[in-house]
């Protein structure tokens, strides 16, 4: 059998079967910005079907449009014991599809918690030269102030490290003691009155503002807060799985559980295993608004924090000029988004 020879797959041949100019397919597979999203599609699943792969420039000089910023961005990711949690796995994706989109060259670095490399990432993220560095994920207060004051006018994600005052630096976070407002809110207008409180570790950031959102709800609806309907965990679904579990085992009573999207999973886990159905049993709000939610059955309530907007008004102060060296603090507001749980 004679095999086909490579470059007999033209991007007149791809043209063709979709339609457009050679100029066109050509843009497209450099993804540039002036194809549509729906072309570029079209011609990407053409160009895969027919197994073409562009392996040469042929010489020719990349454009103004093809060319990459002289400096990269390098991101500096947070891994817990688990990995890296879907909410910050999902806003680090944006911020690299939007990257690209720009031109930037994005470069990854990613710390476990190791002492060892953490200092050694440290040390090589201290002397990269790059456009911008934005930190993301799980530090400790010690890694995160380090962080900080090795990389002046760095960005932090999701968190507002407003005890780091000896640093400059901007944060692009979310209210998240708003978020579970909204949801408690819902909760209580529904009658709901025996709310647990799944989170992650007491110590973290993210569980102080949630908590604080919960008991001000509470407070402000005459309820006096039950500390056994407080579960701290570790963000993980298991955990959150195992907390209702203990909840259940201690005959705790509750009709509503508020948790983030990734650990509802292991709430509706540990819910329909003992046959309580959701929501007539026991409503249950997430928090993140991530795909997940609406995979789960039935679908998930939850506080949307839109990661998307987050990673665009990052990438909008990384690239225009006169916002680029001025710090700034953004807090997004978090809205509600009422599915079949709750």
């Amino acid at each position: 059998m004679i095999k086909q020879k490579q470059n007999s797959i033209s991007l007149d041949s791809i043209a063709a079967e979709c339609g457009v100019s050679p100029m066109t397919v050509s843009r497209a597979l450099r993804q540039l910005p002036t194809v549509s999203e729906e072309t570029r599609k079209r011609i990407f699943e053409v160009a895969a079907r027919l197994g073409y792969l562009r392996t040469t420039r042929a010489g020719r000089k990349a454009t103004l449009h093809e060319q990459l910023h002289s400096r990269p961005v390098q991101i500096i990711a947070g891994e817990g014991r688990e990995g890296m949690g879907r909410f910050h796995s999902e806003l680090t994706l944006s911020l690299v599809r939007l990257l690209a989109s720009k031109r930037y060259e994005c470069i990854i670095r990613v710390s476990d918690g190791n002492y060892k490399e953490f200092t050694r990432m440290l040390a090589t993220a201290g002397k990269a030269d790059v456009e911008a560095s934005l930190i993301i994920g799980n530090f400790s207060e010690k890694e995160r102030r380090s962080l900080l004051t090795a990389l002046p006018g760095a960005i932090l994600l999701d968190d507002t490290g407003k005890d780091v005052i000896e640093s400059v630096y901007s944060s692009f976070s979310f209210d998240n003691t708003r978020a579970a407002a909204l949801a408690m809110k819902h909760f209580l207008s529904s009658g709901h009155r025996r709310i647990a409180l799944v989170s992650g570790p007491k110590e973290h950031f993210f569980t102080r503002e949630i908590e604080t959102g919960y008991r001000d709800s509470l407070s402000g609806a005459g309820i006096q807060a039950d500390e056994s309907l407080i579960c701290y965990t570790d963000f993980t679904a298991a955990a959150a799985a195992n907390a209702v579990e203990s909840l259940l085992k201690r005959n705790v009573k509750f009709d509503a559980v508020f948790t983030n999207d990734e650990m509802a999973g292991g709430v509706y886990r540990a819910l329909l295993k003992r046959g309580i159905r959701i929501p007539e049993d026991v409503a249950v709000c997430g928090c993140d608004g991530l795909p997940v939610g609406e995979q789960l059955y039935p679908q998930l309530t939850t506080i949307i924090l839109d990661y998307k907007q987050l990673a665009r008004q990052v990438i909008d102060k990384i690239t225009n000029q006169d916002l680029a060296l001025t710090p700034v603090r953004v807090r997004l507001l978090p809205f509600l988004k009422i599915r079949e749980s709750a």
